[in-house]
């Protein structure tokens, strides 16, 4: 089955302000009126509603960067699924390793927020993705089926049409936070095939074939124009979650082009 390429900018806090969180969105929403690719970008929510507007009649869509459960309470500093939506967005992303990792969210959590957005007609990018010592124990796939199996609980079939599934090895993301004292490489051709190939067979035994081949998985770490064409070329690969290489139009356009 041929599915359809994905491509999610995830900006992180890398602009704090409005400004230029606009200007970066207008340089890739103009180069991409060119492309026939899906693609979206994750501001900070701070600079959410402006960058709505801006790309409001583009080809580039927005997302959230995440969200609380509740769609509303005393709950200081989060975001709902109601501004989310308000503000033009399309996708939100859940289960980032950073917010796993750093922030403590555990699979019942991000399962409670997956049902939240499903039921608001939102798309989640659900992520996934071990820790290199987890790796280096041989826990890589038990942990990616953990939390594909703790994170989709009771989500139906149907339900399954607006998920995407976004492989994050950890150890492959540059923040010294989530990663201190280990060595930030791209996933190696092998390392991304064997991956991808247990979050499809996940789908295979609890979906089953059909729903296995039309799931979207994408690859998020350190893709970049100098790997992104082999990356992209694998069987398993539908796409990249993008963080750095996002941020700028010189560096993101090309990793889309790399699909042509």
């Amino acid at each position: 089955m041929i599915r359809d390429y994905i491509f999610g900018g995830n900006w992180k806090l890398q602009y704090p302000t409005v400004e230029t969180s606009v200007k970066a969105a207008k340089d890739i929403a103009d180069q991409l009126s060119t492309i026939d690719v899906e693609a979206f970008i994750a501001p900070s929510p701070n600079a959410l509603y402006e960058v709505g507007r801006m790309i409001k009649e583009s080809n580039l869509k927005l997302a959230g960067q995440n969200m609380h459960f509740m769609q509303k309470g005393a709950f200081t500093g989060e975001v709902s699924i109601d501004g989310l939506l308000e503000a033009g967005c399309e996708y939100v992303l859940l289960g980032h390793s950073e917010r796993r990792r750093i922030f403590g969210e555990i699979d019942e959590m991000i399962n409670k927020k997956v049902h939240t957005a499903l039921d608001n007609d939102m798309k989640v990018v659900l992520c996934i993705g071990e820790t290199a010592s987890e790796r280096a124990n041989g826990d890589m796939a038990k942990v990616n089926m953990e939390q594909l199996s703790g994170s989709l609980k009771d989500v139906s079939e149907v339900q399954l049409n607006n998920i995407v599934i976004a492989y994050e090895p950890v150890w492959a993301i540059n923040n010294e936070y989530l990663n201190p004292g280990v060595k930030i490489k791209a996933a190696t051709i092998e390392e991304a095939n064997e991956s991808h190939a247990v979050v499809r067979e996940w789908f295979v035994k609890n979906y089953g074939q059909s729903v296995s081949e039309k799931i979207r998985i994408q690859y998020g770490g350190s893709m970049k124009p100098t790997n992104a064409k082999e990356l992209l070329s694998q069987r398993d690969i539908d796409g990249g979650l993008i963080g750095g290489a996002s941020l700028k139009a010189e560096t993101f356009i090309p990793i889309l082009n790399s699909i042509k």
